[in-house]
């Protein structure tokens, strides 16, 4: 028994350091133009973070899924980053994984990870640079993500690093994107809108993207004419729940066009039936701006800002709503509150 128990103790070990030596040379691999390469200290550590990182495959979506295809555009293996695991990003995985000497399954494991990331630091730029910019909004450090390594991700880098107990470096290198991509800020929690009335004044409340309780991204936001939200046509939003149907980027309504979310018909206190209800702006079909007054913004305040019961956002605020929806996920729900 004892001398079983040493060989499976050897063979534990020797597991181990095979391990390590293959993450360890993935790391080091060469990053494109513009990103450093890991630090050595950080790279032995990728084997004791094995248990951190997540597994990503094929029909799941999300920010995770856009860091691989973005990553993967980084290592040479160009895939769109639309957030959705489909063919043809296992497709890429599997070419990188053969070229990197990993079983080809498609599946992207601490293994792959390991070989995938790229350091990156101030004065980086490219796709390596705005996957860490999307995981740090998806953590709660909120980014625009340009693929630019300026102050402001520095900054960022560091806020998340300190409160993960990290080197304050501000560097993205492995220590750091393990703990991004294994949810951190939001503990993949569900993807949920919030719109908060502002009773003071409705042309200035907020809808704001949730991630379990992580803001992940909020915008000004008007709805109604009226406070009473028994008013059809006219009234704000019941409070309460709302399911949340179609979203389209070149919707051809009557009054309403270009980007908008269908929102569930709701009664209010009365029992009248709100009907027609969406997230939308003023823009033409094709998300442009037209002649006409309800397919122009002219940020008149507050004027444009009201709306027939609805909750409208600027043009340029309901396009930025919608990337970040492709980003995280599209949600099932909308609360109103005031």
């Amino acid at each position: 028994m004892y001398d079983e128990t040493k060989k499976q103790h050897r063979r534990h070990l020797a597991s181990a350091a095979l391990l390590a030596a293959a993450l360890v040379g993935g790391a080091l691999a060469a990053a494109p133009a513009g990103a450093a390469t890991p630090r050595s200290a950080e790279a032995a550590s990728v084997a004791a973070q094995a248990a951190s990182w997540p597994t990503v495959r094929s029909g799941q979506r999300g920010v995770d899924v856009t860091t691989v295809q973005l990553l993967l555009t980084a290592r040479g293996y160009s895939t769109g980053a639309d957030g959705v695991f489909g063919p043809d990003t296992v497709s890429k995985v599997k070419a990188f994984q053969r070229a990197k000497g990993l079983a080809a399954d498609g599946v992207v494991g601490p293994n792959t990870w390991a070989k995938l990331i790229v350091t990156v630091r101030t004065g980086s730029r490219g796709n390596a640079v705005k996957a860490a910019q999307r995981q740090l909004t998806d953590n709660g450090y909120a980014l625009t993500a340009d693929g630019v390594f300026g102050s402001g991700t520095a900054a960022k880098v560091k806020a998340f690093q300190r409160a993960k107990g990290l080197t304050v470096d501000g560097v993205v290198g492995t220590n750091t994107w393990a703990k991004l991509v294994s949810g951190g800020g939001s503990g993949g929690g569900t993807v949920t809108l919030k719109f908060d009335k502002n009773p003071s004044d409705q042309t200035n409340s907020k809808l704001y993207v949730l991630r379990g309780s992580t803001v992940v991204a909020s915008y000004r936001a008007g709805s109604g004419t009226r406070e009473d939200e028994c008013v059809r046509n006219k009234g704000w939003l019941p409070n309460g729940s709302y399911s949340i149907g179609m979203h389209s980027k070149t919707y051809n309504g009557s009054l309403i066009k270009g980007y908008v979310i269908r929102l569930a018909d709701k009664k209010c206190t009365n029992g009248t039936s709100r009907t027609e209800l969406f997230i939308h702006s003023e823009m033409t079909r094709t998300g442009g701006q037209g002649s006409i007054e309800r397919e122009r913004w002219t940020d008149r305040n507050p004027v444009d800002f009201y709306s027939n019961g609805c909750i409208k956002l600027r043009p340029n605020d309901i396009k930025a709503l919608f990337k970040v929806l492709d980003q995280v996920g599209w949600p099932k729900t909308l609360k109103v509150v005031s």
